[in-house]
């Protein structure tokens, strides 16, 4: 995925032009954390109510570990496994079954060492989750867009 990084930003960019400066930036701050942390992961990007970008190590959205949902006003930042995630600062909210989420004020937000931390556990879930579902896949970009 690494050649396709920017070319996604700019699909994201695209898709989020509707969004406030400051969404669109707290957004795409959360998605340079994840995917400083995962290194190599497939990103999905779905465009539906808001625009979603799931990440995992298998290719698979129910083998995700952490995703990005970018709202008309606001972003969250959620974890599919944040239930089992340690939440020492008391972060997470969500009352699912396994998914917790951060809402960003801003894309400062992401470099809390808290948050980062959160992130990190969740990255390491995800590779051992890859681990046990047949391993690490090639990285990948897919991109659904609503109909029109």
């Amino acid at each position: 995925m690494a050649g396709n990084k920017q070319q996604t930003e700019l699909i994201l960019r695209e898709l989020m032009q509707d969004r406030p400066d400051e969404v669109v930036t707290a957004a795409l701050a959360a998605r340079k954390a994840v995917l400083k942390l995962a290194g190599e992961c497939s990103e999905l990007i779905y465009e539906t109510y808001c625009i979603s970008n799931a990440f995992t190590f298998t290719g698979k959205q129910g083998q995700g570990f952490i995703h990005i949902a970018t709202y008309a006003k606001h972003v969250n930042i959620g974890f599919d496994r944040g239930t089992e995630l340690e939440d020492l600062d008391g972060l997470l909210a969500g009352t699912g079954k396994l998914i917790r989420h951060i809402r960003l004020s801003n894309a400062s937000d992401v470099k809390r060492d808290s948050i980062l931390r959160l992130i990190e556990a969740a990255v390491e879930q995800g590779r051992t989750m890859a681990a046990t579902k047949g391993g690490v896949q090639a990285a990948s970009v897919v991109v659904k867009r609503r109909s029109k």
